[in-house]
């Protein structure tokens, strides 16, 4: 599931999933191309408010499907929610869904192959560049039904993780940990006014 329901507000309320990469894809499109180059079958793009017109018509031009949040007030749990509910429909033979924020875009394909070979119905997957965790995250079909409860829990899809003992994937790729939130984490040719 793709993550694009943020408002951007620490990038001055520019969509991310918009953003360019250098090779000028926009951040979804890159997502969607990795998922493809590592083998993932399926995607579902959860979006919202304020940029749901924009991002849908991405969403769409790219063929992929997408979910309405009516409440990203939640918080991104309230997006895991709704995505991993859909998963748990509309991909019934699935072992395992990956989470994965639309500002990761950096990540290489052997990575999400890797997290996707590492995962089963009760583990989550956690890819590890040095100590820091990152995306996307594998959660195994066995965690589904806690994913879909996450809002309601004390850190959303941390506390899913937090009561497993999740596999801490080390891999050589740092765009697991490189995300968006600010304009100083873009490249200086394509910052944006906060």
């Amino acid at each position: 599931m793709i993550l694009a329901a943020g408002a951007g507000r620490r990038l001055g309320g520019v969509n991310k999933a918009l953003l360019r990469t250098a090779e000028g894809d926009t951040f979804l499109a890159a997502i969607a191309r990795l998922g493809t180059a590592a083998g993932v079958t399926s995607a579902v793009v959860v979006v919202a408010e304020p940029h749901r017109a924009e991002t849908v018509a991405e969403a769409e031009r790219l063929g992929l499907p997408w979910l309405d949040n009516p409440d990203p007030s939640r918080g991104m749990a309230s997006s895991i929610e709704l995505g991993t509910a859909h998963v748990a429909t509309a991909h019934a033979g699935a072992d395992a869904a990956l989470l994965w924020p639309v500002d990761h875009v950096a990540v290489t394909p052997a990575t999400v192959r890797a997290v996707v070979a590492a995962c089963s119905p009760g583990r989550v997957v956690i890819p590890m560049f040095g100590d820091r965790g990152g995306h996307p995250t594998g959660f195994g079909r066995e965690l589904w039904p806690e994913l879909m409860r996450c809002a309601g829990l004390p850190e959303g899809a941390r506390s899913v993780v937090r009561a497993t003992d999740p596999v801490r994937l080390d891999v050589d790729d740092a765009g697991v940990i490189r995300d968006v939130d600010r304009p100083v984490d873009l490249p200086a040719d394509r910052r944006c006014a906060p």
